[in-house]
Parts: C-alpha cells; structure tokens; sequence
C-alpha cells in the first residue's frame, strides 16, 4: 500500500512547515509527499526548499505561473503515485494516526471513494478552538445515501480527506471549473461514479480558522456562488435525472443555497454594481420565490431581521443534535 500526501500551497509561509511535517510523523510514514507551491510571495518557497533537503520523500512543484485553487489543486493530485491521496491544506496538519486508521477503513471498505473523520479547529496560533464532528455515526455511507445528503451542503468535518486513486482517476480528479467549492464538486462526484465514503468520529486532523483581516474570503462570494450553482448544473441533476429521482428536492435545495448566501448583498465590502453581479448569480442559482425573497431583504436594509432568524434555527437545530448525539457539532 503506497499513500502519497498532496499539499497545495499558495502564501502560508507560517504554517506549510507544520503541515509538511504532519504528514512525515506518521504512524504509517506516506510514500511521498507532494506541494505544489502556486507562485507563493511569501518565504514559502524559502521554507520548502530548505524542508526538501531535509526530507527526501518531499517533492516540490514550483508553478511557472499562478493557477489558482481548483487547478492547483487537481495539478498536485494528478502528481501523486499512491494507491490512496491524502488531500492536506497547507495550513491545516495532521494528527499522526491519520493515514493508519483511514487507509485501513479503505482496505476494508473497497466500495468507498473516500475516508475522513472529525476534526479539532485551531486559531493562527495553535490553540485549540471547537472540535468539528458529523451528525452521523462512524461507518460506510454507500453512494446513493452520499449523494442525497450532498444536496443539502458539503458533508465532511473539513476538507481534509483521504482518496483512493481510483475513485479519483474515475472523476477526472478536480474537474470543476469554478474557483470555489472545487472539492465540493469532486465529493459529489465521487459519490455519482457509485463510490461510497467512510466516516471515523475520532479526531485526526487539525483544521485551521483564522481572522480574515483583509475580507478575503467575503471578496470571493461571486466565485462560491458560481461554484455552487456549476456543481448543481454540472454535477447533481444530471444524476437526479438519470437515477429518476425527484427533481423538486433539487429545486428546493437551489433555493436554500440561494437564501442562505445572499446575505452577501448587505456587506460593505461590496458597490452597487458588484452587488448586482452578485444578486444575477444568485438568480441563476435560484430563481424562487424564497430566494428572491431574501435577496430583497438584503438588497434593502432587512438583514439584520433575517440575520437574527437564521442565528435562532441554527441555535435551534445545535440544541436538538446536542439532546440527540451530544458529541455532534456538524448536521
């Protein structure tokens, strides 16, 4: 068995040496380990060709130019020569059981695509925040089950998993197109290709949450609308219409995304033009009455009403999963 740990990197000078060397003090070392540096500006690059000379499994790819996210990330993948792929950001680690307790849950469940398990949130500065567990028990998850409960959000504890090749050879790796929620895609992909998932509620990786200072990630919404709306034009209803499955499920759950996201309409960071090219995308995601709706109310000044609404359903269902499975965190 031959595990190879794929980093794609971009700028995270501070933490890809913590990241590289989780994925070295394994229980069960990987066969190689692979980054993909994407034209970092930081001393990222300093960083890992003073690691390479160190670690001689460590192979580092130097992009000539910026690829961005989703090409990076699939460049860095398609790179690695193991039976089973850990995908690692790299400002996220490790904990040193990982590869030996999911990569033995693929060997025994040669059905699933996949394996990931809870994980444990950590600041920019090491400590530790919330532990992030699903509200499902550990164990298989065939592809169909997978694929029905894909409709209602990106169903891991992070996005630190481990493939086995062959689920992703079958996807074609990272075949969004879409600058966001790319590994979002390639899940419900997997599960379209009839692969299942494996489940562990232990905590095995570390994922990183830090301040957004700069607004980075709210200046990206376009691009996570986009991908949302690709990955149910793309990849969801062709598989609800070639399984013949109920497409008003897929209709209602366009609409959620749609409501849930146009909260965007109320940020600052945004002009009025922009704010337009925002509300058009969330319109060719959804064009319900509901997501209409919530639009509107963003657009208008209403935020803080829906705002306080939506904290009272999530406050709601996090009670009812605590009085259901008090160590779940994540529907």
């Amino acid at each position: 068995m031959k595990v190879s740990v794929c980093i794609p990197t971009y700028n995270q000078g501070p933490f890809i040496e913590q990241a590289v060397r989780s994925a070295l003090n394994q229980t069960i070392p990987p066969f190689e380990i692979i980054v993909s540096n994407d034209c970092s500006t930081d001393d990222t690059g300093e960083t890992l060709s003073r690691l390479s000379k160190e670690i001689s499994i460590l192979k580092i790819i130097n992009q000539p130019v910026n690829l961005g996210i989703s090409k990076n990330t699939d460049f860095c993948l398609r790179a690695a020569s193991g039976d089973f792929i850990v995908r690692l950001d790299s400002d996220d680690f490790l904990s040193p059981l990982y590869i030996e307790k999911l990569s033995q849950l693929l060997i025994n469940n040669p059905n699933a695509g996949y394996a990931h398990g809870s994980v444990q949130e950590v600041d920019e500065h090491g400590n530790f925040l919330r532990q992030r567990r699903l509200g499902r028990k550990s164990g298989f998850q065939d592809s169909s089950d997978a694929l029905k409960a894909s409709t209602k959000g990106y169903r891991v504890a992070a996005n630190i998993l481990i493939f086995t090749k062959e689920a992703l050879v079958k996807v074609g790796y990272v075949a969004s197109t879409a600058n966001f929620a790319e590994d979002y895609y390639m899940v419900v992909s997997i599960a379209v290709a009839g692969f299942g998932n494996i489940y562990l509620d232990e905590i095995l990786s570390n994922y990183r949450v830090w301040v957004d200072t700069g607004k980075v990630r709210q200046r990206r919404k376009l691009d996570e609308i986009i991908g949302y709306r690709k990955l149910f034009d793309e990849v969801l209803e062709p598989a609800y219409q070639a399984r013949n499955w109920e497409m008003a499920v897929l209709k209602k759950r366009r609409a959620d995304f749609a409501s849930r996201h146009a909260d965007c309409l109320s940020w600052d960071v945004y002009t009025n033009d922009e704010k337009l090219q925002l509300k058009r995308e969330l319109n060719a995601l959804s064009s319900s009455l509901k997501a209409n709706w919530f639009a509107w109310m963003y657009l208008h000044g209403f935020g803080k009403i829906l705002s306080g609404y939506e904290q009272l359903k999530v406050a709601a269902k996090s009670k009812i999963k605590a009085i259901i499975s008090p160590t779940a965190s994540i529907g």
